[in-house]
């Protein structure tokens, strides 16, 4: 038998120096597989942690949202500081936190998150508002203009036309408060070549033009309005208010008849009965007989009358008697010239008396300390006061 060992069947690349040869690669390829392992399972990881990271911020966002709009801004600030830790400096959350400051009476706080947000976006129009807005309520009327042209010139998404147009109206509104009316008519007649001819904005510009006392604007925008909605109220109110202040009697008060047909409320109707009381005691209309000129001389000094037998009851002051009393004075006016104007011969005579009735009729209408105007008083100082546009 033979004893000698068997030659191995295998191969020699497999055995010895080339067997540790071969398994080299092998082990290369099976650590880049744990590797590539690995970092798919950190990666994996790491992406549920930002993704829960997002869930938190985004939910303690929520939160501070919810509790913003419902007057909760101490509550708002902790939810929004809470939302940073796992959001940090995320532009919107730290604007809504600027805001909640704010409304907590943080200003100074508040101040420090808008100016550094300005910083890195300058041009930033809802940070420009913002500090617009605290300057405002700083009264510092230089920062305010800076940051509200700032915002008005800024960038805005979305709708930015609509936004620089709404900053414009705040501006504008800010300036009539602060009686800066030159300004705030630049500003209104580059606004009125800017918005959309729609009823809304038409009216906002004849409101506008009438807190400036520019009625004639106003009127102008009211008809405006009234052309693209011809049964609008409110617009044939302030049409009507406008031509009566411009002493248009007559046109008012077909503003205030069709506004009247279509919403019949006590504004209207005051509006309306003023009118036609101003009408009837107008006694500068050039067309008018003698007799109704001096029927309406005398309705006016009766008005002014009662008046001043008012004024008197209340400062109880004994008016028929002769003295220096201001309601004395003018007791001694008025029966000087009620006797004048029943004296008076013809129309020519009745139209010399109509600047010494004016201007006693306003001066009795006007005495302080005597109760409200009523009515019928205030349609007399109306008129009276217009003397010198209604004379014919």
């Amino acid at each position: 038998m033979d004893t000698r060992p068997q030659r191995s069947w295998v191969p020699r690349i497999l055995s010895g120096k080339g067997t540790r040869v071969f398994r080299r690669p092998v082990y290369i390829v099976w650590l880049s597989l744990l590797a590539a392992g690995f970092f798919a399972l950190t990666f994996g990881i790491n992406r549920l942690f930002a993704q829960k990271q997002q869930q938190l911020s985004r939910y303690w966002f929520q939160q501070a949202e919810i509790a913003l709009t419902a007057g909760r801004p101490n509550e708002a600030i902790s939810d929004l500081r809470t939302a940073l830790l796992y959001s940090h400096d995320d532009p919107q959350y730290l604007f809504t936190l600027a805001q909640a400051l704010e409304a907590a009476g943080r200003v100074p706080e508040a101040r420090s998150y808008f100016l550094s947000l300005l910083e890195d976006e300058p041009g930033n129009g809802a940070f420009n508002l913002e500090l617009a807005r605290l300057a405002e309520k700083d009264n510092d009327v230089i920062h305010a203009m800076r940051y509200f042209n700032g915002a008005i010139y800024g960038a805005w998404d979305p709708n930015p036309v609509l936004k620089r147009q709404q900053v414009r109206q705040e501006l504008i509104n800010y300036l009539l408060a602060k009686g800066l009316k030159t300004q705030a008519r630049g500003e209104l007649l580059t606004l009125s070549t800017e918005m959309p001819k729609t009823t809304e904005s038409e009216l906002w510009l004849a409101t506008a033009f009438s807190r400036l006392d520019d009625d004639r604007s106003a009127l102008d925008f009211c008809k405006a309005a009234l052309r693209l909605d011809r049964h609008n109220p409110a617009a044939l109110l302030g049409a009507g208010e406008a031509a009566f202040r411009l002493v248009r009697y007559r046109e008012a008060l077909e503003y205030f008849k069709r506004a009247a047909s279509i919403r019949n409320d006590p504004a209207t109707a005051q509006w309306l009965q003023l009118t036609s009381l101003v009408l009837e005691l107008n006694p500068f209309e050039s067309r008018i007989s003698a007799s109704e000129r001096r029927h309406r001389l005398i309705l006016a000094m009766d008005i002014a009358d009662r008046r001043l037998r008012q004024c008197a009851q209340t400062q109880n002051v004994l008016i028929e008697q002769p003295g220096n009393n201001q309601l004395q004075t003018a007791r001694s006016q008025w029966i000087q010239l009620d006797n004048q104007i029943q004296k008076a011969h013809s129309d020519a005579d009745l139209v010399q008396l109509l600047a010494p009735v004016a201007s006693l009729i306003v001066n009795i209408e006007q005495q302080k300390a005597c109760g409200p105007l009523t009515l019928t008083d205030q349609a007399a100082l109306h008129v009276n006061q217009n003397a010198e546009e209604l004379q014919p």
